[in-house]
């Protein structure tokens, strides 16, 4: 299937995914008595002190993220930290544009800027998804413990069962991950031990092909190599604690810019809260985004019983906060190395191509 002709079924399959979502919402009374001006005061009465206290803290992120790659590829080849950083920041902000087409972005630049192989990069991406899953499973796990959820106005049975179904699905989320882990390490020790032959089911290819898939496979093993280092490791496993304080205190800066029921939100609830907006990352509008600003919607009226108006100023909040100032160094970067993001899209796609050209 051609390249646009994806993009445009994924586009489609989102918009209908959050059209129907959005009907739903729509339908419940509090949204029937909406009021404008409500959402207005709660977003100009904001404190920008704090606001750009957020957006530092989402700068730091990206330099989190940056240094924690390091460390994943630091078994493979040094990287220097600017490298990383760019990658970082222009990544994002292609998944910002583009939705979750643009994911290839970070890999495929830094695999470009790094001579790291796109295989490697894509197995760094993967430990990457693994770690983050493991922590948020794990922060909100904790937050329905500590998060008052049953005084909240408006709680009652659904809600608790709700999330008790939630909870469960995040301890199954958490599992399945250990039970993935478990996998790579097994794969990277057959790899250690040069074990990483053609399955049997795969022995009718050719002898060229079995070696290519052979060769595949230790490209992605290379990518794994962390795991056998336990000094990055554990500096891997440091910086990712590191990075999701962060974000939840991006979170929670900007609950606490708007004052009122919102700026009254815990830390913890703010955990409890990104565990959504994660899940909201799934379904995206390139440029607009979303199943985000959906998710934290849903999850603050329905489980913490905030105003619908508060709770919309502080999805729009976030969303500009978190979109913006990573958009614009994002622009400045590209500038500076004379790049455009179809550029930068393009580099991605021939990195990976490459990659698939020398397993073929």
């Amino acid at each position: 299937m051609k390249k646009k002709a994806r993009h445009w079924i994924w586009l489609g399959a989102s918009a209908a995914v959050l059209a129907l979502i959005a009907y739903h919402i729509s339908r419940g009374g509090e949204w029937r008595q909406f009021r404008w001006d409500r959402l207005w005061a709660a977003l100009l009465d904001a404190n920008p002190l704090l606001l750009l206290a957020a957006v530092l803290a989402t700068y730091s992120s990206y330099v989190v993220r940056a240094y924690r790659w390091g460390f994943f590829l630091d078994p493979i080849k040094k990287v220097s930290l600017r490298v990383l950083f760019t990658g970082q920041i222009v990544g994002f902000a292609a998944i910002y544009l583009l939705g979750r087409p643009g994911e290839i972005v970070r890999p495929g630049y830094i695999a470009n800027r790094s001579g790291v192989s796109y295989t490697s990069m894509a197995a760094v991406w993967l430990l990457e998804r693994v770690f983050d899953t493991i922590i948020i499973a794990l922060l909100f796990s904790a937050a329905l413990f500590v998060v008052p959820l049953s005084t909240a106005p408006g709680a009652g049975g659904p809600t608790i069962a709700g999330l008790s179904g939630a909870h469960l699905a995040s301890v199954v989320v958490l599992l399945g991950t250990g039970i993935f882990v478990g996998f790579l390490v097994w794969f990277r020790i057959r790899a250690d031990k040069g074990h990483l032959k053609t399955p049997r089911v795969l022995r009718f290819l050719s002898p060229h092909r079995q070696q290519q898939f052979e060769h595949f496979l230790r490209s992605f093993a290379d990518g794994l190599g962390v795991i056998r280092n336990f000094r990055d490791l554990r500096a891997s496993i440091a910086s990712t604690v590191l990075l999701w304080i962060i974000n939840v205190s991006f979170f929670w800066l900007v609950f606490r810019s708007m004052g009122g029921d919102v700026g009254r939100l815990s830390w913890m609830a703010a955990a409890m809260i990104i565990f959504f907006a994660v899940l909201g990352l799934l379904v995206q509008i390139p440029g607009i985004g979303g199943g985000v600003q959906v998710a934290i919607i849903k999850v603050m009226t329905t489980f913490m019983g905030i105003a619908v108006e508060e709770a919309t100023g502080a999805a729009i909040l976030l969303w500009i906060a978190l979109t913006v100032p990573c958009l614009v160094l994002a622009i400045i970067l590209l500038v500076h190395e004379g790049l455009t993001f179809k550029k930068l899209e393009t580099i991605a796609e021939e990195e990976r191509a490459h990659s698939v050209g020398e397993n073929q």
